[in-house]
């Protein structure tokens, strides 16, 4: 899979909650947004939003994004509770660096 920088949409710039944010996309379509992200308990972890505009992104493409962005460290895919549920884009998925302090090794 090859992804090709883009530029980061307009309402992100600025986001405080945000460091080293970038944008990616693939030929095909799929998009793929990169940063890390505070968070009140584990400080900056890295995610990764992957979106494609037609359908759900597939496992296959979900992994490549893990393994070429965020290399050999723990991942995981959080399904929130209803009430805390944010559907900014109707087919994405995101990718959350797992804290260190959850000793999950």
């Amino acid at each position: 899979m090859l992804l090709s920088r883009i530029n980061v949409p307009g309402f992100l710039r600025g986001n405080l909650d945000m460091r080293n944010l970038s944008a990616w996309t693939t030929l095909d379509g799929m998009t793929v947004l990169f940063s890390e992200d505070i968070t009140p308990k584990w400080g900056w972890l890295k995610h990764a939003s992957v979106a494609r505009p037609d359908r759900y992104p597939s496992w296959d493409e979900i992994l490549a994004v893990k393994e070429q962005l965020f290399g050999d460290i723990d991942c995981m895919m959080v399904l929130p509770k209803k009430a805390d549920y944010v559907n900014v884009h109707e087919n994405a998925f995101h990718i959350w660096q797992c804290p260190e302090g959850w000793g999950i090794q």
